[in-house]
Parts: structure tokens; sequence; C-alpha cells
């Protein structure tokens, strides 16, 4: 052969063996790409995209069942006798009958059997996924089984039933909250003055900045909806600057659902509030309940309403406020975006850079849960009214219409609603508003560590611009067809990405808070403060003189509805996070950048430090748990 003959096969060789090469890596990034599930399909265009990974759902379902072991004891703790009905029983009979303590052993059982024996991609096929979504819901039409779960309470007091026994919880609840919770159903005065305080100070892990200033488009709205009241009752508290409102009227979209034999509706609610000029203090004045039917719709005030009515109203009120903190300020804002922000940095960002080396930390385990969430709704779903995975997904999507990244920033969503710190501090900072100063000072800690990172990592404007990994992300994440997150900035600049950085750590850290006892607490708890449905339908008239306080306990949840919440919050609260924010041998310890004095570590040690002091503040003299918060969102 001639000499050009073997240069000529040389080249033939090393072409295959590049090509090889290049298919063998796209192969492999192809193999690594995180997918997402195709709601698209579904017609949900709005929402950011759910991505799927088959591998951490497995574990995720696996880790669940660890938990519930963790959490026996919890439950096992609700050993008081009721009597309800004529009838005692202990109070884990009336909230789960004859059920074992881990409900959910054998749906997990039968979904890791499935998940193991199939190919991810059926996951990504619609017809496929509703199937696997239809195993994951309540049937349609189940009717009611004479049980103990379906009792429903005779006096307020017995909504203690759901106080465990375990962390001294049920004898801390009646002796300090028992009288006072109970008081809310029995005492319009009460509650009427217990409305505000019971949101702004217990609804942290529900994110619940859900009050805004009546003024532009939401005015225009109050004075449509309450047009008959505005003259004579509302319009006086407008003028002096004093009229709030909690808008949940997004719920009136969304029909009942029926849930073995009973139904559970989420009313929409639009609440208007007068602020106290010398003590800041709100109270509610009027408030319109509603459906889907609109012509059911109802207005109630203190002068049109019996005090039974009244406390209906409130009631039906704090139900929606209790969903929309579940499924739009708790999920929606910190599980819902992240993941997708997550799934697009993992296929767009290498392992080795310093974006991931800052984010993967906590960026473990969200995925995964999700996907669990939606595969085993029925079990491990709290029991509102979205009682199906395409149900909640329809109500993601209303909600993130028209929405942008930032809009979920607690800055953001304040300033946008007119809510301002001096309008709500009398003694203290924030004391009419505690959970708005709260989230504040995670934002706040949040920003510190993202402004170090942002300017250790890029000297100028141009390596931003330049950080063609980064570009790729922010890309993907805006992309329809990829994250669908509205907003993202172009990313040319250090101010940009330290923006995103810092929504991205925050979004993760404020939801360790729901693994801190003060956030379930005996307020949660106590099920009548934060109902997650009603159980009935009829939207009751504001002057039936005929309804009573005790009518209203035929509407709040029944005893099963308690014991289904309280295995949805024992997840949190009863079980140890698989990774603390706080590492167990000190905060210089697991750092996340190899040179121990690296300005980005040592930014990361203060992170740490303001997290533990915020934990013990927060622990608001109870013992401070420092380790249980943990560094990603597992739950």
């Amino acid at each position: 052969m001639e000499i050009w003959q073997y240069i000529l096969m040389l080249i033939g060789v090393i072409t295959v063996i590049f090509i090889g090469y290049y298919l063998i890596k796209k192969l492999v990034k192809e193999i690594e790409k995180v997918h997402h599930l195709p709601i698209r399909e579904k017609g949900l265009t709005a929402m950011p995209a759910v991505p799927f990974i088959i591998s951490e759902t497995i574990e995720s379902i696996i880790n669940l069942g660890l938990r519930g072991e963790q959490f026996k004891m919890a439950k096992a703790g609700l050993s008081n006798d009721y009597t309800i009905q004529g009838v005692t029983q202990s109070a884990y009979t009336f909230m789960y009958d004859t059920q074992e303590i881990d409900v959910s052993k054998e749906d997990r059982e039968e979904l890791l059997e499935r998940l193991r024996s199939s190919d991810e991609k059926e996951f990504l096929n619609k017809t496929l996924l509703d199937a696997h979504l239809e195993k994951a819901s309540f049937p349609k039409h189940a009717t009611k089984e004479e049980a103990f779960t379906s009792f429903f309470l005779d006096k307020p007091e017995d909504f203690s039933l759901s106080w465990t026994n375990y962390y001294n919880v049920h004898r801390e609840g009646l002796k300090n909250h028992q009288k006072e919770y109970a008081a809310i159903l029995k005492d319009a005065k009460t509650a009427t003055k217990q409305f505000w305080p019971m949101i702004a100070e217990n609804g942290l892990a529900y994110n619940l900045l859900i009050l805004q200033k009546v003024a532009g488009a939401t005015l225009e709205k109050v004075k449509r909806v309450f047009s008959n009241q505005w003259d004579d009752l509302l319009e006086p508290i407008h003028a002096d600057g004093l009229l709030y409102a909690i808008d949940l009227t997004i719920f009136n979209q969304f029909e009942a659902s029926q849930v073995e034999g009973f139904d559970r509706w989420t009313p929409g609610a639009f609440v208007l509030l007068k602020q106290d000029k010398n003590t800041k203090e709100l109270t509610p004045v009027c408030v319109q309940i509603s459906k889907k039917d609109t012509s059911a719709s109802q207005i109630y005030t203190q002068e049109n309403t019996t005090d039974a009515t009244w406390i209906y109203a409130l009631s039906a009120a704090r139900t929606a406020v209790t969903v929309y903190g579940i499924w739009l300020g708790h999920v929606y804002h910190w599980h819902i975006v992240s993941a997708s922000m997550q799934m697009t940095m993992f296929n767009n960002v290498s392992k080795d850079h310093d974006l991931r080396k800052l984010l993967d930390p906590q960026s473990n385990y969200l995925i995964g849960f999700n996907d669990a969430l939606f595969l085993l709704w029925k079990k491990i779903g709290p029991p509102t009214s979205f009682a199906t995975t395409d149900s909640f997904l329809q109500l993601t999507n209303a909600f993130a219409t028209g929405r942008e990244f930032f809009d979920d920033d607690p800055k953001v969503t304040l300033a946008k609603f007119g809510i301002h710190k001096e309008d709500f501090s009398d003694k203290e900072d924030w004391d009419r508003f505690p959970i708005a100063g709260l989230l504040l000072e995670l934002w706040e800690t949040s920003d510190k560590m993202a402004t170090v990172f942002v300017e250790t990592t890029y000297a100028t404007d141009e390596d931003v611009s330049n950080d063609q990994e980064l570009q790729n992300w922010i890309e993907a994440a805006s992309d329809p067809e990829e994250g669908n997150i509205r907003g993202l900035p172009m990313m040319s600049s250090k101010r940009e990405l330290k923006a995103v950085l810092v929504s991205l750590i925050y979004r993760v850290v404020a939801h360790g808070n729901s693994r801190q006892m003060r956030s379930l607490g005996p307020a949660l708890s106590f099920v009548s403060n934060y109902p997650p449905c009603l159980q009935k339908t009829a939207i009751v008239a504001p002057d039936d003189k005929k309804f009573t306080t005790e009518d209203v306990l035929r509407y709040l949840p029944n005893t099963g509805t308690i014991g289904s919440m309280m295995t949805f919050y024992y997840i949190f609260i009863f079980s140890a996070p698989y990774e603390p924010l706080l590492p167990l041998f000190g905060n210089d310890t697991n750092l996340y950048f190899p040179d121990k004095d690296d300005p980005r570590n040592k930014a990361l040690e203060a992170f740490r430090g303001d997290i533990g002091e915020f934990i013990v503040d927060y622990s608001d003299g109870n013992s401070p748990l420092i380790h249980q918060w943990p560094a990603s969102i597992e739950t």
C-alpha cells in the first residue's frame, strides 16, 4: 500500500473514533438529562415544568417508609379517650379506625414494584402517565362506610384529639390553648378578634403573605363585589387608609370533590379587614363566600349575620387560607418553581461549575419527592378538595397564569400588596404581621450568601455574560418547552445573577421552617384553626337564625379528615431530615468549596450561623432543634 493510503486509513480511523466519542457523549448526556412530565399536553401551559427522575422517585418512596417508622411514636401517642356522639374511643381510633400506623405502606410497595418494572419514558407519555395518576387518585363515587373516622365532633374542644402525648403536645395544648381555640367556634367576638392573628402569627410554613392594602385593581374589584356594602361600611374605612383584603376567590373556579362519601370543598373567599389606626390590629368586617355556581355566593357582615353564621363565614375563609397555604403558598412557591430551576440547572451546568457547588447541596430530594407525592396522592397528600393530582395541577396552572419568577419573593410580594413595616409594627417591628418579618429575615440572610458568592466568583458583569453554561441554564429555564418560568432576566450582570440566586437560596431555606415544631405547634394541629376542607358545600344564608354554632361543626373536618391531616403534618415534624443544613460537627465542616478560607465558605458559615440563631429565636422558649432544619426540600 502507498503511504497516502495509510494516511487515509488513519484519518478514517480517527474520524470513526471521533464520531463514536461524540455519539457516546451525546447518548450519555441524553441518558443523564432530567426530563419533565408531559403536562403541556394536558393544556397546562402557564405553570413551570414538572421534572421526573424515576430513580429519585423510588428513593423518595423508600425514604417515606423510613419516615413512617420515625413518626410511629407520635401517632401512638394519640391515646387519649374522647366521647363523641355518645361513643368513647381513643383519639387514634376516631382518626384512623382500625388502620395500622403506617397507612400508606401497601400503596408504597405497589408503586415501588410498578416503578421498578417501568421505564422512565413511560411517564413521559401522556396516556401512560394518566393511567398512573388515576391509580393515585381517590375513587370518584365511593360510598360512606360506617367507621369511627366518619364522626363529626360534638364540641369545639374535641379538636384537641389531634394533639399527641408525644413531645407533651397534648398536655401543653390543653393547658395553654384549648379554651382559646375552642372559643373561636363558640363566640363571634373571639372569632373576629382571632382571625388575623391566627394567620399572621402561625402561617410561616404556609408562606401566608396574602394580605393586601385595598388599592388599584383590588379597589375596583372590592367596589364591584361589595357594591351594597361600599358606601356605608367600606368607603369610610378606605378613605382613612385602613382597608385591607385577602382575596382567595381563585378557589371558586373549582368544584368540590367527594372522598369516601363525604364532601371536600374549598370555598372561594374574599375577606375585607379594618385596621385600628392606633394599635395596628386587623379585624374582618366583610366576607364573601363563593363557589363555582356564583349565584350561590353570600356576603357576610357583622350587621347582617347571626353569631353562628358569622363564625361559619370566618371558618369558611380560614379553609381557603389553609388550602392556599398548602398548595400555593408552600408547594407552588417552594416546590414547583424550585424543581423546574433545579432540572434546567442539572441539564445545562456541569457538576464541577461553581454554581453547582453552591446549589447542589440544597438541590437534593425535591424532584423525587414531588413525583412521589403525585403518584401517592391519596395516601400522603393532605385532605383538601383537590383529590387528584390533575386537579392540583389545574389549580397550580391557574395560579401561575401571568405570574413571573420574582413575584414569589417576599419583598416583591409585600411591596406589590402595599404592605409596609411601619403599618404593622406596634411595640416591635412587624409584631402585627410576625411571619412577614420572619420571612424577610430569611431573605436577608440568603441575600448575604448570594452576594458573597457572586462577588467572589464573577469579577465583572462581562464574566457573567461570558459564562455560557449559566446562559444556557437561564435560557432553558425560560423556554416554554423546558422550564417554562417567566420573568427571568437576560443574565448580563452580577446584579441579575444575584437576584436569581438569592431567590433560589431563599425558597429552599424558607421551606426548612416547615420541619420545626413551632410551625406545626398547637395552632395548626387544632384543625378548626386551619381546616383543609369544608365537608358540606351548601353556603349558609347570613340571616339564617336556625343555623347554630353546633351546625358549624358539621361543616368542619370529621375525625377521619383530621387523621389524614395529622399524617401529612407528622411527615414533616416527627422525622429527622436526611441532611441537615447545620452540620452536626459544626458550621465550618462540610463546606462547599475546596479552600477552607474561600470567602464563599466563610459566607456559608455565617449563613448557617444566622439560620441557627433564627431557629433558637423561632423556637420561642422551647428546646431548639437546630439540626431539624434540612439542607434541601425533602418533603
